[in-house]
């Protein structure tokens, strides 16, 4: 029965010793004044600091005022003008070859071409003006055209040498050329169909119309 009591009081004695150290640890302990601040951040604060980082981590952009494009005035434009159109030459009438009374010999020509020309008697042709099959008379001889007679085909062949076909002017050729070749037109005649004006017009690589 003592040992019970003994051990009762024993216990009553630990538990005031234990109270009483608690209560004399928490007075010993300084309660925080506004003095001294908060010391673990609150929700509140931390997100203002995490919003002033950010603020002053950004770059600085000076704002600029907008400035209004200039757009250049559109110049109007001149219609271009219609180039001229180069119209081909349009044929003229056809001349009558008719025998004249002397010829004046172009470059290119001898007397057969002549002769052949103006449907004449090459023999009577040759006698009036003292040639032969041989001569070779200058580029400017007058030449006498007889008023009577015509060409021997049967003796000489056929006045017309080719068909009147289209005819490509080649490198050397005149109009005087060109008719000797086929041997019964005239180089006015040659003009003439091609709307010419003189022999002077034409040109290599030209094609003719042959009357």
């Amino acid at each position: 029965m003592n040992k019970s009591l003994r051990f009762f009081w024993m216990m009553v004695l630990l538990v005031v010793l234990v109270l009483s150290t608690a209560c004399t640890l928490r007075a010993s302990t300084p309660a925080p004044t506004q003095e001294q601040g908060v010391l673990f951040p609150t929700p509140t604060s931390l997100a203002n600091a995490v919003q002033t980082q950010t603020a002053q981590a950004q770059p600085q952009v000076a704002t600029a005022t907008p400035q209004m494009e200039q757009v250049p005035t559109p110049v109007p434009q001149q219609a271009e003008q219609p180039q001229p159109t180069a119209q081909a030459p349009q044929p003229k009438p056809i001349p009558t070859l008719e025998r004249p009374s002397t010829y004046t010999l172009q470059k290119g020509e001898w007397p057969i071409c002549i002769a052949r020309r103006y449907d004449l008697d090459l023999n009577a042709f040759f006698s009036l003006n003292g040639l032969s099959m041989n001569s070779r008379p200058a580029v400017g001889t007058v030449l006498k055209i007889p008023s009577s007679g015509n060409w021997n085909e049967a003796a000489y062949g056929p006045r017309v040498l080719r068909k009147h076909t289209d005819y490509k002017v080649a490198a050397g050729d005149t109009v005087y050329t060109i008719a000797c070749y086929f041997g019964d037109v005239s180089p006015e005649a040659i003009l003439a169909a091609n709307g010419l004006n003189s022999p002077d017009d034409i040109k290599v690589g030209m094609t003719l119309k042959i009357p």
